[in-house]
């Protein structure tokens, strides 16, 4: 359930948006193929679906991942790249079986990935919240915070 932009869990009210970014190993333009990139992308979303994880946003490149996501307050981060990276090479290495020969250990994806929390409040909002407890300048922060992040796009944080 939402209430504006935060979610309402079990016990639990908030946001969970993330920046995710990952590569194939070698840094391989092994998502160059269209018949590819449709294939990973159905696959990442059904790995959403099935893990209650919320796409807002998602770039397949030919050599690397964007998405933008909401994960359940049950979920961490290194969990939901767990999920998405290994259930991706499962299903791409089922569907393409040539990948085999270029990725021989089994491995799709480099270990690597990048990570960066997305929210519409400032860190220094924060910083000044918890520093002077301050209710009333918190909310006309957040009222700011929330018209400036609807102006903002994803592109942005490219």
């Amino acid at each position: 359930m939402t209430s504006g932009n935060f979610v309402s869990g079990n016990r639990s009210v908030g946001l969970n948006q993330f920046h995710f970014e990952w590569c194939p190993k070698y840094r391989n333009d092994a998502l160059d193929n269209l018949n590819v990139v449709k294939f990973m992308e159905d696959s990442l979303v059904r790995t959403a679906q099935t893990y209650r994880i919320h796409i807002h946003s998602m770039h397949v490149a030919a050599d690397h991942i964007h998405l933008f996501v909401s994960l359940p307050f049950d979920i961490s981060v290194s969990k939901a790249f767990q999920l998405f990276k290994g259930r991706s090479a499962h299903e791409l290495f089922s569907a393409f079986p040539s990948f085999r020969k270029i990725f021989r250990r089994g491995h799709f994806w480099s270990p690597g990935k990048f990570c960066r929390s997305i929210s519409n409040v400032k860190a220094e909002t924060i910083k000044r919240y918890i520093e002077n407890h301050q209710f009333k300048e918190l909310n006309q922060s957040i009222k700011e915070a929330e018209k400036e992040a609807i102006q903002m796009s994803l592109a942005a944080f490219c």
